[in-house]
């Protein structure tokens, strides 16, 4: 099912429903802000309870490289839902 643009819905302190799900947005890095396509490489647990994925994006469209960077759940999207300023 699709969501449509200005959903809130991000993964939340709960494992997300389905870890073999590997496709996702990301919203924003340090620098930046996104999204971007990403492909989720595995999740983990950190200290503090949160859950935190390891994903590989293209940051620029067109550009030839990947960046592969651990981020909080919060800063990622399933890919089903639209990305933030689609259509």
């Amino acid at each position: 099912m699709m969501v449509g643009m200005g959903t809130s819905r991000r993964y939340a302190k709960d494992p997300p429903p389905d870890l073999a799900r590997r496709h996702c947005w990301v919203l924003r890095t340090v620098n930046d802000r996104g999204p971007w396509p990403g492909l989720i490489l595995e999740w983990r647990r950190t200290n503090s309870g949160e859950w935190a994925a390891r994903v590989v994006y293209v940051p620029r469209a067109g550009d030839s490289r990947s960046v592969e960077a651990w981020f909080s759940a919060d800063l990622l999207r399933p890919a089903e839902v639209m990305p933030p300023g689609a259509l």
